[in-house]
């Protein structure tokens, strides 16, 4: 009789970097807790847990997990893009240690993983992050018949980890405004440089005016956030029917508390 064939899939879980108060895979581990910002000074120890849980039901077979230590940027769309520990100048790689390194979890099973960011003494002011990922194998499904297939997946999920070292300097510029309308939706676009060391968190809104300064419309600027040395582009959607003329779109976008960028851009609907 022959074997039925075994498959391997590896899956990368996008993370929610913002919003999200806890992180679950659809079939690996969950997370309590999918971001962390924490602050220490130079020299200084910062002690933190992540409990992990394993949601699956009572027929299916414990996880082992692995957890490891990634570090990430944003670019200025789309999702974060994760990258070899140690690799980025802000990375805590070189910092942070984590107990236990691998374990195992049964159905139901919670298990809380502890971490220790030690801080150099010549540590300069800013931010620091990186990604502590867990990586859970799936229990492959029982095969049967001839022509069966079993699935063993790999899922890596995890929190992201910011560390403010002493008081970092806030500061950014607005380097880009666009709106476009397309099939019924306008979208807007604030490109914004973090040039300080400290991380730059910013939400907003902005008003459509028609031709004659009457508004037409307000939208929300999604919140996102810029790295340091970084740019990133703070977007807002919504569906909206526009007749054909030139509008003017106004943006209010708040970085830190009493700090703001504004500014207006045209838009032309043919």
């Amino acid at each position: 009789m022959p074997h039925a064939p075994r498959l391997s899939h590896c899956a990368l879980l996008a993370l929610s970097l913002l919003l999200t108060p806890a992180a679950r895979a659809a079939t690996g581990v969950s997370m309590d807790v999918s971001r962390v910002e924490l602050s220490a000074l130079p020299g200084g120890t910062v002690n933190h847990a992540v409990t992990v849980l394993n949601p699956g039901g009572a027929s299916e077979g414990a996880m082992t997990v692995s957890p490891s230590l990634r570090d990430f940027v944003l670019p200025p769309q789309g999702q974060a893009q994760f990258l070899p520990a140690g690799t980025g100048k802000n990375s805590l790689a070189r910092w942070l240690q984590f107990t236990p390194q691998e374990f195992k979890l049964a159905p139901g099973q919670k298990q809380q993983v502890r971490y220790t960011v030690q801080v150099p003494a010549n540590a300069a002011p800013g931010l620091y992050w990186g990604v502590l990922f867990f990586r859970s194998d799936t229990p492959a499904a029982p095969a049967s018949g001839e022509n069966s297939v079993s699935l063993n997946y790999t899922i890596d999920v995890g929190q992201i980890i910011y560390v403010q070292v002493g008081t970092p300097t806030v500061e950014a510029r607005l380097n880009a405004l666009e709106a476009s309308y397309a099939d019924g939706q306008i979208s807007v676009g604030a490109t914004v440089k973090n040039s300080g060391s400290g991380l730059i968190r910013a939400a907003g809104r902005a008003q459509v005016l028609d031709g004659q300064g009457r508004p037409v419309a307000l939208l929300p600027i999604e919140e996102s956030v810029a790295l340091p040395g970084y740019s990133r582009t703070f977007s807002g959607h919504a569906g909206l029917a526009l007749g054909p003329g030139q509008y003017q779109v106004l943006v209010a976008l708040q970085y830190a508390k009493g700090k703001f960028f504004t500014g207006q851009t045209r838009l032309v609907v043919k």
